[in-house]
């Protein structure tokens, strides 16, 4: 897989992306700006993440969109994309293992299959932050969305120079806030954290927007999963040296707000869950990386998915200590791999 790299400042990565959304013929042009949302999640960013907005100024110049409806669409699509259509049904697993071999992470990204044909890895190089890997699936909503015009780098995982890994995991609550959209604030901390506890500093400090978990570990082998419904977020920590997050709360007091049963019955998060944990347990002491794609891509179970409406787009088993990053992708077919390298 082709691994595209951008390099330089935020303004110069920007224009370096602006470039490609423009030869893919990206338009601004109609964009109906609620001038409230616009207003709050303005005084967010430039709060918070004020380096990323310049990044959007760089987008708009090099591709000669209208600046202001760039960073409207930038910064309130996952609010809208919340408000209007909390129909998205995404899955995900991620799990993180201690044993005597070493710390493992496996990770399963499950969205629309039409997904698989767009996915991307990048690469970004800012001197004046950490570098880092970042897995996207393009900003794929559904099947209208799989076109050049439609897509763009976004965060989904990170990796960094430091050692660092976070992922995100679709999260079931009704409850929205001014804050940062996800892929940003996965962005954000792959840029500026080391360690599981500068991530957690990061969530205690800035707002997020919209319901996501967040599945953090590093080269030290700690581990932590942030639950967030966008009004408040909990800590999850390993229990005898595993740490699971599929797409239920598990913390009690968020677990009484989760609507991932109301929303879908039929969901599957409990059963990857404890499905994963059995075979986790299954390998205690003796666990290895290999063990990793051995649970993610079992074909037979329903820890990686095949169906019509979602199915396991990536897999990736990570190595903590030794900072060794598998990247696999027809996960439940024929398997391909890639190693991922900083």
């Amino acid at each position: 897989m082709n691994i595209k790299i951008f390099k330089g400042d935020f303004f110069e990565i920007g224009s370096q992306q602006g470039k490609i959304y423009s030869k893919n013929r990206m338009s601004f042009k109609h964009i109906n700006i609620d001038h409230r949302l616009f207003r709050n999640q303005l005084r967010v960013y430039k709060k918070y993440y004020p380096d990323l907005l310049e990044e959007f100024k760089g987008v708009a110049l090099a591709g000669k969109f209208d600046e202001n409806n760039l960073i409207y669409k930038f910064i309130t699509e996952e609010i809208l994309q919340f408000t209007n259509r909390f129909n998205l049904q995404k899955a995900c697993t991620v799990f993180g293992v201690k044993s005597q071999k070493g710390i493992f992470v496996g990770r399963n990204y499950d969205w629309r299959p039409v997904t698989e044909k767009v996915f991307g890895v990048y690469k970004v190089v800012n001197p004046e932050r950490n570098s880092f890997i970042a897995l996207t699936d393009m900003g794929i909503t559904g099947v209208s969305d799989a076109k050049p015009k439609y897509l763009f780098y976004n965060s989904d995982d990170a990796i960094n120079d430091k050692g660092l890994f976070i992922g995100i995991n679709f999260a079931y609550n009704y409850k929205w806030s001014y804050g940062l959209s996800c892929i940003h604030m996965t962005k954000l901390i792959a840029e500026t954290c080391s360690t599981v506890g500068d991530a957690i500093k990061v969530f205690k400090t800035v707002p997020l927007c919209c319901p996501k978990n967040f599945f953090i570990a590093d080269g030290d082998g700690d581990m932590a999963v942030v639950e967030h419904t966008s009004k408040k977020y909990k800590i999850i920590y390993p229990e005898n040296n595993v740490l699971i997050k599929t797409n239920h709360y598990i913390d009690p007091e968020l677990a009484k707000e989760d609507a991932v049963l109301i929303r879908k019955p039929t969901h599957n998060t409990f059963l990857r869950y404890y499905e994963t944990l059995q075979k986790v347990n299954a390998r205690g002491e003796k666990f290895l990386l290999p063990d990793v794609i051995k649970i993610l891509g079992d074909a037979e179970s329903c820890v990686c998915q095949n169906q019509h409406d979602v199915k396991t787009i990536w897999s990736l088993a990570l190595d903590m200590k030794k900072r060794k990053y598998n990247l696999y992708w027809n996960t439940a077919e024929k398997r391909k791999k890639q190693i991922l390298k900083l």
